[in-house]
């Protein structure tokens, strides 16, 4: 097996593999590159994580495509269930056709504020006092909410809407 160079003809060392891995890093740049939505959903992961909030984990997924007979709409709505030791968001997702739908519920019933977290920015919403609310033209792709409800802040893992 022949020997490695680099671009200044120095065999081995870190140059090399240095040079090697920069070129491989341009190749895939050019032909296969990360798409914008992936870096911005990893970006707005890192930079909306706080450690004020308490983390809600999906706890219950459900796609009713071909469960509810008698629908006029060719996309049923997905319902969705994140839960945090002290408050929970229960989710009813629906396409639009240019976006996504979001009706929400805060249990146990409370009033606060909702933040939907997205590629097309964030959308806030109140809850109601019965921890109702409702978000419009949420853009499709990569979704988090984080809910304010008095002394308690709760930040759902990110899911697709």
């Amino acid at each position: 097996m022949g020997e490695v160079t680099d671009a200044a003809g120095d065999i081995g060392g870190d140059a090399a593999a240095d040079a090697i891995l920069a070129d491989l890093r341009a190749l895939a740049a050019s032909h296969d590159p990360v798409p914008d939505d992936a870096v911005a959903a990893a970006r707005a992961a890192i930079a909306w994580r706080t450690m004020d909030a308490e983390l809600a984990q999906l706890t219950g997924e459900l796609s009713a495509a071909g469960q509810l007979a008698g629908t006029r709409s060719g996309d049923a709505p997905t319902f969705l269930t994140f839960e945090a030791p002290t408050l929970a968001v229960e989710l009813e997702v629906l396409d639009t056709g240019t976006g996504r739908r979001l009706l929400g519920q805060l249990v146990p019933p409370v009033a606060g504020q909702v933040e939907v977290r997205h590629g097309g920015g964030v959308t806030a919403a109140a809850a109601d006092e019965m921890g109702r609310f409702s978000v419009t033209a949420v853009t499709a792709g990569p979704v988090s909410l984080r809910c304010v409800a008095g002394d308690t802040v709760i930040e759902t893992d990110w899911f697709l809407a």
